[in-house]
């Protein structure tokens, strides 16, 4: 089970006074128990996301199935690439928010990189970076990326602006991993917000999804194999226990919490 799912201090926090707009890409399940599990946590993801951080409809696109079942449409290549030019471009506009890309489904290693699975054709890490080309500069994006292999993404995504959270480390094996669900409940839990102070950063949201994916493990009885990592400032450099020069931009952008609210704060 998988997901991907991404300046002055006033500046940053001007910007998460905007709505974000968030686009969440769903590769192919490869079996029944995975479009099941798919389902349900794209349902979680899209009511939390409603309901405790004012996220209205408009401002999320959904790529996984057809649009009579909810959807914006299947997550092939075509639509998936072009979906993140429609980010990169909406980038440019006056007064845009921030960017959130929110990945789910297998992956799998390949020479120098990954590959994102999908319906048909595959993208890999340098097709994304490639179709995120028409950003703005320092374009405040955030890409959440929970599949196995993840590390791979870091350095061909890394840019100015850029925050990028892995469920895996470079050492850590091709594996099923746990990130998808531990995002959900990281979103949905009020301890996440560890200060109180009505904004889920992306450096809180990244030790929550931690602290989820070791409840998971540990409920289960198994040996943890998924080492989520972080580069908070665009340097491509990620890391388990991120220093002050990935915390500090991490903990200045993030979700506002509204919980009932139609707006935010």
């Amino acid at each position: 089970m998988f997901t991907w799912l991404v300046i002055a201090s006033a500046t940053l926090h001007a910007q998460e006074a905007v709505n974000p707009r968030i686009w969440i890409f769903n590769g192919t399940p490869g079996d029944a128990e995975h479009h099941e599990f798919y389902v349900k946590n794209l349902e979680r993801l899209r009511n939390t996301l409603k309901s405790r951080f004012g996220m209205p409809a408009e401002k999320m696109t959904v790529l996984y199935g057809p649009k009579d079942e909810g959807y914006d449409g299947p997550c092939t290549r075509e639509a998936l690439l072009g979906e993140l030019a429609k980010a990169a471009n909406y980038t440019r506009q006056p007064n845009a928010g921030p960017v959130w890309l929110i990945f789910q489904g297998h992956a799998n290693r390949i020479p120098g990189g990954v590959n994102y699975n999908l319906p048909g054709p595959d993208v890999n890490g340098r097709d994304i970076a490639d179709a995120l080309k028409g950003a703005a500069a320092n374009a405040p994006i955030v890409l959440i990326s929970t599949m196995t292999c993840s590390a791979s993404l870091v350095r061909p995504l890394a840019a100015p602006g850029r925050m990028i959270i892995t469920a895996t480390t470079p050492k850590d094996p091709e594996n099923e991993t746990e990130f998808p669900a531990a995002l959900a409940a990281a979103l949905e839990a009020a301890e996440s917000d560890s200060n109180h102070d009505g904004l889920l950063s992306v450096a809180e949201l990244f030790l929550a999804c931690h602290a989820q994916v070791q409840k998971i493990y540990q409920a289960g009885g198994f040996m943890i194999k998924e080492h989520a990592q972080l580069d908070g400032n665009g340097d491509g450099r990620a890391t388990q226990r991120p220093s002050p020069l990935d915390a500090e931009p991490a903990s200045a952008r993030g979700l506002r919490i509204v919980q009932n609210e139609k707006q935010f704060e």
